[in-house]
């Protein structure tokens, strides 16, 4: 089933980016933008500070889809890689616990975790999140079988397919869906040259759930520590 978009779009509240960091200078951006970085200290033990910049752009070109539908969104930056883009199953469940414990009402998870030992605590966190009253969106690619947070029950699994158009949602099943791949344009570089793919369409589909799911009351019925 294949759905689209009102013009008019209701503004969540908060939400949740677990990502590279978001550029909160960035032209696509502008507005309330806040979060973090999480990183492992040389003892192994996961640290924090507020270094939620983004040296990659990955998250900030996520970030630009989720404002130009929400405008008056508060988004929250959780930041769990590195400067080699790499980042662990311990960051990415502490990143999700992170959002919840903000009063994220939407989480964004464009990124894949493959299945190995810290399977349990990432499901742990997705589960302590969703019982808070959190709604979590990941990117599922199908060459990717198993891989996390995508395959969790309860989370959103997000697949790019660009024979839609923007604002077209294919619902493929129980938390299942499909979305354009697509970011923002960007002026100056054309769209053969941007970047693609999962991690975006993933972000159109969070847009949708934020705004068909979003009730007029609280969404997030509890919090969590982070």
């Amino acid at each position: 089933m294949t759905r689209r978009l009102g013009q008019e779009l209701q503004s969540a509240r908060r939400i949740g980016i677990v990502d590279t960091g978001v550029n909160p200078w960035h032209s696509h951006l502008r507005g309330d933008v806040n979060g973090c970085r999480l990183y492992l200290g040389p003892d192994g033990l996961v640290r924090e500070d507020a270094d939620f910049s983004d040296p990659v752009g990955h998250g900030t070109a996520v970030a630009g889809i989720i404002r130009e539908a929400f405008p008056d969104a508060a988004i929250f930056s959780v930041r769990v890689f590195g400067a080699a883009e790499a980042t662990y199953p311990s960051l990415v469940a502490r990143g999700i616990l992170r959002a919840a414990a903000e009063g994220c009402e939407f989480v964004n998870l464009s990124l894949g975790v493959p299945p190995g030992p810290g399977d349990q605590v990432l499901t742990a966190a997705c589960d302590t999140a969703i019982e808070a009253g959190c709604v979590l969106v990941a990117s599922a690619r199908p060459d990717r079988p198993g891989w996390l947070p995508a395959s969790l029950s309860g989370v959103y699994a997000v697949t790019a397919d660009d024979t839609l158009e923007f604002g077209e949602i294919r619902d493929d099943g129980p938390r299942q869906l499909r979305a354009s791949g697509r970011p923002r344009d960007l002026g100056g570089i054309s769209r053969e040259a941007n970047l693609w793919g999962h991690s975006f369409a993933c972000a159109r589909a969070l847009v949708y759930l934020a705004t068909v799911l979003r009730a007029d009351t609280d969404t997030v019925h509890g919090t969590v520590s982070p």
